[in-house]
Formats: C-alpha cells, structure tokens, sequence
C-alpha cells in the first residue's frame, strides 16, 4: 500500500480502488480504512476511490497529542497530492466528517463536492461528555471499558442485539486493531478541540449531510445545525440505523451516496 512522504513526522498510509471521477472517504474515530469496506465495492465501480488510515490509526504514523482536525485534513490532501489528485469528491464518517469540513474550508480548491455523514459542526454538552468519557479511558489505560463503550454507542440496540458475532468482531476490532492510545487520546482531543459552525457558511460545493434516527453520538438535531449552515445543501435521514449505518446497512447508505454523486458529476 502506498505511503505519504513523512511530513512533520507525519506519513499516511493509503489504499485506491477502481476508476473514475477521484472520491477520497475519510474514516472515523479510532477506525482505520477498512471502516469504509462496505461501500468501496459500490463506489469502485464507478470513482477512483481512495481511503486511508488517519494519523494515530493502523499503519500511518502515530504523533503525540496536540494536533487539531485541521492539521488531519492537511494530511488528506497530502494523500491526494501523493495519488497524483488534484480535486477529489470528499466523504467523510463522523470524526471523518469534521474533518472533511476542514478540508473544504481550508484547501477549498480540491474539494469538488461534499458528503458529511453521521457528524457534527460543534461538540453540544452530550458530545462532549461522551469524548470526554472516551478520552479519560484511554489516557488510563480503560481500553476494556473503551471498546464496550464505544461499541455500546455506535450500534442500534436492536442491531447489536441480532448481529452477534458482527458485534464480537467490531469489539476485537476495537479491543486489538484500533489506535494505541496515543492514537486514540490525539484524535479524541481534536474532535473535543474542532468547531466549524461560524465559517460553514462559506462552503460552496454541493453538500450532501446524512444521519440516522438512532444515532446515540451524533443524533439528528446535530446534522441539522450543519444543514441550516451550509447553503443549498441536502439532509438525508436513514431509517432505522444507528450511528455506523454505513455498517449496518452499508447497501442503502451507499445509494444515497451514489445518487447524489451521479447527479454532481453529471
């Protein structure tokens, strides 16, 4: 797989998929690329699609804490410079879709359009109270108590509940391959750190925003802020799913990513 020139101790590990109009998704908390294997058989069909392990994460470089979400969205262009890309579609899932703001607002010239999915612009006292809770776990060492929280959030209860060993294999996932907690702390802090809501309105690339109605973390009302920000842009509520329904129902999740992406590059 390739890798990004080290840039302040910084190199990023990357994967492309298929052909097409360049779309490059970025991944959430403590996930590494393959939080999007669901849908990169979807979108490869018709997108040069490009993920990649964020920094703290997988086999990307693991920086002591103290970088923001802005400096995670240099770090995606930094992978579009790398594949040789100059303007890219940009979808990003929770965390990823904070960082996919600042990519627009601060390399606005490769971001063609845009998907922010399961986010949010700005930590309410819900948000925050659960980051914060995640982030004291890791900096003692919790990772038990981390991964079951975690797991116990990111999953519609009724879903959890029938997909028993899915749940087993996302917990080992959580448990064993998620970051160290270097890792987790560092990104945990810039989603703490991250507020986008004064400047969305500058964001003028088509903007799709997506949440679930069982999302625990990032709910409904979250996504709405974004939309109310960002003019012209369209929100999607999807049905039933919580707040990884690009897991749980990765099928629907990505037809609504395609529909909107085959109208913008029509």
């Amino acid at each position: 797989m390739p890798m990004t020139p080290e840039h302040d101790g910084v190199a990023i590990n990357y994967e492309t998929h298929g052909d097409g109009p360049p779309l490059i998704l970025i991944s959430g908390t403590g996930h590494d690329l393959h939080f999007w294997s669901g849908q990169v058989p979807f979108f490869s069909k018709k997108f040069r699609t490009i993920v990649f392990d964020n920094r703290g994460v997988g086999a990307s470089s693991v920086p002591e804490p103290g970088y923001s979400l802005a400096d995670m969205a240099d770090d995606t262009a930094r992978v579009l410079d790398d594949a040789g890309i100059g303007q890219a579609h940009v979808m990003g899932f929770s965390m990823g879709g904070h960082i996919a703001q600042e990519l627009t607002l601060n390399h606005a010239d490769r971001v063609l359009s845009l998907g922010i999915h399961h986010s949010w612009t700005r930590n309410g006292a819900r948000l925050r109270k659960f980051q914060e809770t995640r982030r004291y776990l890791a900096e003692n060492d919790q990772r038990v108590a981390l991964a079951e929280l975690s797991m116990l959030a990111l999953h519609a209860s009724a879903y959890y509940d029938a997909h028993v060993d899915e749940m087993e294999g996302h917990r080992r996932f959580l448990l064993d391959g998620s970051p160290v907690n270097a890792g987790w702390i560092g990104q945990l802090e810039g989603c703490l750190a991250g507020d986008t809501y004064d400047r969305l309105p500058q964001i003028a690339v088509p903007t799709l925003i997506t949440c679930s109605d069982l999302d625990l973390i990032a709910s409904p009302h979250l996504s709405e802020e974004i939309h109310s920000r960002i003019p012209g842009s369209e929100l999607k509520i999807l049905k039933g799913t919580g707040h990884v329904a690009l897991m749980e129902a990765p099928e629907m999740f990505a037809d609504v990513c395609l529909e909107f992406l085959d109208r913008v590059t029509a």
